[in-house]
């Protein structure tokens, strides 16, 4: 296992770690969600409007992309700050295979 001892993260490194996690981790969950609302079990809401049959399996992906840019934006920022004042106190110590 190598270690690489870093001083600081960059902002878009943060945010594209953020932006691939929360994505795929969203995913597959809210395609789940869809799928079940085609079968009119628990359906997704929209904008405060129901949204069932074929069109929960549309929106479903749709509603992951939102809500994983919309933690990013306010998680990573935060995050991002986090780090920038870390760094001033002591490096990072990454380790990667």
């Amino acid at each position: 296992m190598e270690q690489v001892e870093v001083k600081k993260l960059s902002a878009g490194t943060v945010y594209k770690i953020f932006s691939i996690g929360l994505t795929l981790g969203f995913l597959p969950l809210f395609l789940l969600f869809g799928i079940m609302g085609a079968f009119g079990m628990e359906g997704l809401a929209w904008n405060e409007q129901p949204v069932t049959a074929i069109k929960a399996i549309f929106i479903g992906p749709l509603m992951a992309i939102f809500m994983s840019l919309m933690f990013t934006a306010i998680i990573g920022s935060i995050c991002a700050l986090g780090l920038w004042i870390c760094s001033f106190i002591k490096p990072l110590n990454i380790e990667f295979f």
